[in-house]
């Protein structure tokens, strides 16, 4: 099976509508739901239940006698509206808990991917039922909680609950006890048939089921039956192109990883012989650290000696000057006195001198006896 072509009127990928432009392993899930399901509409009155963008339910009318998609969005409904537009198809706004359409007046319900986004999962079941005829037959879809986030992954914020396959089977037990399941998983296999020969049954390596289709429908309703295997691909093997491409990217990465190592051994190596050499260059400044405060401690203290000696020396000059400004003192008090000395032997030299002699004697005897 194959994709069908499509108008170029894309809306913006969220995440919680697929839209046929997004690429990858959701793309073959979603696209491949629709294409096993195109079979059992011919020729019959269908509703696809959240038909989201609409390329399924556009898929379905190209051999359903007519399709009416219903999705919650009003902007979804205009776009697909727009996208689709053919004779026996139409797109409306509604609730899957409450369709916009009559009872018993459906042949199939398609709901893909539904279930999980609403708490009132019994409540979208019974009406399903409200709208199917007698016969009607119901094909619907579900992630297989255990495997949907195996390894870890991240889980959808857009679901609101998840099912097993009990519980699944559970809800449809009451309104659809007639119940045909399949599995889905998006797989890598290596995949060889016969170009001449179609005898024998197929063989199969089966895998955990991702989701589950299960086609159902009242008691005692004979179901239509789905091929026992199916394979999609979309004419161009893009799933196996990403593949390839993320096997080229994976190597790229490898080798740059591997590079990356090389660069970080190579840097790590300057590192280390950077930092040893900063670390000689420590040791050596911390050396002449200690040197330096060595040279300055015998400075401080050459310093101090010579201070020592500079006042003491200083002292000893201060104490000469006194002594010989005292010598000087004294020098010009004999000096004065030998002066005086020599001015009164002149004097007693003089006619005057002589003359006042005895004058001064005889005073200077009764001075002394005073």
């Amino acid at each position: 099976m194959t994709k069908p072509e499509l108008a170029d009127l894309p809306l913006t990928f969220t995440g919680e509508r697929f839209l046929p432009e997004v690429g990858g392993a959701i793309y073959y899930e979603h696209w491949h739901r629709y294409a096993i399901a195109a079979p059992l509409v011919a020729g019959k009155r269908v509703v696809d239940a959240a038909c989201g963008e609409g390329y399924g339910t556009h898929l379905l009318s190209r051999s359903a006698a007519s399709v009416t998609g219903v999705d919650l969005s009003p902007d979804t409904v205009a776009h697909a509206s727009a996208r689709y537009a053919c004779q026996n198809l139409r797109f409306v706004a509604g609730s899957v808990t409450a369709l916009p359409m009559a009872d018993r007046s459906v042949d199939v319900v398609v709901s893909f991917e539904t279930i999980e986004h609403l708490s009132p999962q019994r409540e979208m079941l019974a009406e399903f039922r409200r709208v199917l005829a007698p016969d009607g037959v119901l094909v619907v879809s579900s992630p297989n909680r255990p495997v949907y986030n195996e390894g870890g992954g991240v889980a959808n914020h857009f679901h609101v609950r998840e099912l097993d396959r009990e519980e699944l089977a559970a809800l449809l037990a009451a309104d659809f006890p007639e119940q045909a399941w399949y599995a889905q998983r998006v797989i890598a296999q290596s995949a060889i048939w016969s170009e001449s020969d179609s005898r024998g049954a197929a063989t199969f390596t089966r895998p955990a089921p991702m989701y589950f289709l299960v086609v159902a429908a009242a008691r005692g309703v004979a179901l239509p039956a789905l091929p026992a295997l199916s394979l999609f691909d979309d004419g161009e093997l893009s799933l196996w192109r990403d593949y390839g491409r993320a096997l080229v990217r994976e190597r790229e990465l490898a080798w740059d990883e591997i590079d990356a190592r090389k660069i970080a051994e190579d840097r790590l190596a300057e590192l280390v012989e950077a930092r040893n050499a900063l670390a000689s260059a420590q040791a050596r400044s911390t050396a002449q650290a200690a040197r330096i405060d060595e040279l300055e401690q015998a400075l401080s203290q050459t310093q101090a000696r010579a201070q020592a000696a500079i006042d003491h020396f200083e002292a000893a000059l201060a104490a000469r000057e006194a002594e010989l400004t005292h010598a000087r003192d004294a020098h010009a008090r004999e000096v004065a006195a030998h002066e005086d000395t020599r001015t009164r032997l002149a004097y007693r030299e003089s006619a005057r001198g002589w003359l006042r002699f005895p004058l001064m004697a005889m005073r200077q005897r009764i001075a002394e006896k005073r």
